[in-house]
């Protein structure tokens, strides 16, 4: 509240700031003036929570609080911009935690919090405009999704780089004060800005805020000696231009060097280097701000890979990351090849958010983009990895990544036992004190697994469990678990009925169980029946639930047989709103580009944006 005060010059709003907890709730908060509400575990961690667990409820509660102002003081005009109070929520909640962690990198944690989401939907034929137009506010519901929570505060740190921090700041006051107690659009704020700024903001907005999808940015290098060049080009063949600023890094034998390059044009050359032999590599993407597809010639990618770990800026390792899942993703880079990467740098990596976000890449790969055989043939070293690693970690929070992690790809025989002693308190894993919410994921995971008494662990944790509210959870989500494939069918029939909805993180959960990995073939035969309810959940359901039904049911998969089935639905379906088809376009293209990389580009079919 006082840094909000500060930042916007305004005294907080409203007479009262009170707070409720809500053990079901759909959302992690919801900013009802004098009272926000919030999913109780959002805010109730367990002892074992996270460096992320710990940021994450930070941020929720800054931008919880920052709607206040941004979204209560002034509202949008009409659901078009209902992206800016969560953009201008999200931007300010990013600044707000800084003080409370010292310790972190907060352009890291920006980066991290970011890109990566916004990109996995940017890069699809479903992607949307960040600011998106309404006719019926029976759809507003299909506004939301990760362009307005992730890209736009990309966007919005792009453009208080482009004004300046101070201009910024004076437009954002401006524009509080002159729509006090009202409402307001994007364009107002631009038309502030615009006046303060040399820059063509219009222009600059009309691409990056009216538009969906990213720019593809190259680099190389021309002459001997030559230049570095970097290009930008339209991936939707719209000769789109996209301008950004870049902070590119590169490495001569191990020594760095960095320099600014504005891309206002199709092509820009970095004159800093003009003369100078070519760098072992570039990464284009420096700052943590820069938003696109950046791809470098194969050498630079090969060798910008070996030396990741040795970058000394968390946020240049990052970046680089990100860059190397993208290549990935493009087939420009094998997965057996980063997984490796990935295993090495667990044992290297000191920064906590950074070995969170390897973790994650880890998961990734092992579940969706690896051959049955081959993930059969890799789980020994991946599971002796990553508990080698949890027994080194200083950190609880460390420890308690790498256990989480473990627990969710452990599949070996010898590591389902350690599951079922843990699970059975035989066994304690070294830091970590177990929740009753892990124990119960436990009980749930060693179901999955096929165990032969899984039945009776169930009844065990049944009788464990003391919350109530977890206790119902638990039964409502259980016959997703059964080893019986027709009370699996029976439950997802059961969820047909919207009344079995309502509690949707519950309805998700037992989803996310019906279409496990280890249960991909039975779950590739509910993909379609789950597809032909979108239109029903939109219309039913909360803002985010079609989203996340979509992601559910299509995020475990890498089957050819799936991509067929999304063609199908989609054809049979000509009358689907655009935005709702995107909304399983989205996962769609997470489903294709992994049928491609597993089976070969033969097995998984093409699409095109207007499919």
């Amino acid at each position: 509240l006082d840094w909000l005060e500060d930042y916007t010059g305004i005294d907080y709003p409203f007479q009262k700031f009170d707070f409720v907890l809500l053990p079901p709730f759909q959302y992690g908060g919801m900013e009802h003036p004098g009272a926000i509400f919030y999913r109780q575990s959002s805010l109730m961690l367990d002892e074992s929570a996270t460096q992320g667990n710990l940021l994450g409820r930070a941020s929720l509660i800054a931008h919880e609080t920052a709607h206040m102002w941004f979204g209560d003081l002034v509202t949008m005009a009409w659901f078009n911009d209902v992206w800016t109070k969560e953009v201008f929520a999200n931007f300010m909640a990013a600044k707000i935690v800084h003080p409370s962690f010292p310790e972190v990198d907060h352009r890291l944690r920006f980066l991290l919090a970011h890109h990566a989401t916004a990109y996995g939907v940017d890069r699809t034929p479903g992607a949307n405009a960040i600011r998106q137009p309404l006719e019926n506010l029976q759809e507003a519901g299909t506004l939301y999704g990760a362009i307005i929570y992730q890209k736009a505060p990309v966007v919005m740190a792009q453009l208080e780089r482009t004004v300046g921090q101070d201009v910024f700041r004076q437009g954002m006051r401006t524009y509080l004060d002159r729509y006090a107690y009202g409402n307001a659009r994007w364009p107002d704020l631009i038309n502030i800005l615009d006046r303060r700024s040399p820059e063509d903001l219009v222009g600059w907005s009309r691409v990056w805020v009216e538009e969906p999808g990213r720019p593809t940015v190259t680099v190389d290098y021309e002459g001997d000696p030559g230049r570095v060049v970097v290009r930008q080009s339209d991936p939707w063949a719209r000769d789109r231009i996209w301008p950004q600023t870049l902070q590119l890094l590169a490495s001569w034998d191990g020594v760095l060097d960095s320099t600014v390059v504005r891309l206002d044009g199709s092509e820009a050359a970095v004159t800093g280097w003009e003369g100078r032999e070519r760098p072992d590599w570039v990464l284009p993407d420096a700052a943590g701000i820069e938003y696109g597809l950046f791809e470098l010639p194969d050498g630079w990618l090969t060798a910008l890979s070996g030396d990741l770990q040795s970058l000394e800026v968390p946020t240049h390792r990052g970046a680089a990351w990100l860059l190397l899942q993208d290549a990935m993703l493009e087939e420009r880079m094998a997965p057996d090849v980063l997984l490796d990467r990935a295993l090495t740098a667990l044992g290297e990596e000191e920064d906590e958010l950074l070995l969170a976000r390897i973790l994650g890449i880890v998961q990734g790969i092992y579940w969706r983009l690896l051959a049955d055989e081959d993930r059969e043939a890799l789980a020994p070293r991946v599971e002796r990895v990553l508990w080698g690693e949890l027994q080194a970690a200083e950190a609880p929070t460390v420890r308690a990544s790498f256990f989480s992690t473990w627990a969710d790809v452990a599949t070996t025989p010898d590591a389902v036992a350690r599951m079922r002693r843990i699970w059975a308190r035989e066994e304690q894993v070294p830091g970590v004190p177990l929740s009753e919410s892990q124990e119960i994921g436990l009980a749930e995971g060693l179901a999955v697994r096929g165990i032969p008494d899984a039945e009776e662990v169930l009844d065990v944790q049944a009788q464990r469990i003391a919350n109530p509210d977890r206790k119902a959870r638990f039964e409502f989500v259980r016959p997703s678990l059964s080893a019986d494939p027709s009370v699996r069918e029976a439950f997802f029939h059961g969820l047909e009925d919207p009344a079995n909805r309502e509690r949707e993180p519950w309805a998700l959960a037992g989803m996310g169980y019906l279409q496990h990995p280890l249960r991909r073939a039975h779950g590739a035969t509910l993909v379609r029946p789950a597809l032909e309810l979108m239109a029903e959940i939109q219309a039913t359901g909360d803002i985010f639930f079609p989203t996340r039904w979509a992601a559910t049911t299509l995020g475990s998969h890498n089957e050819p047989e799936v991509v067929e089935s999304v063609s199908a639905y989609l054809a049979a379906h000509p009358e689907l709103p655009a935005r709702l088809r995107g909304k399983v376009l989205q996962p769609a293209d997470g489903v294709r580009r992994a049928a491609r990389i597993v089976y070969g580009p033969e097995a998984a079919l093409e699409w095109s944006v207007e499919w």
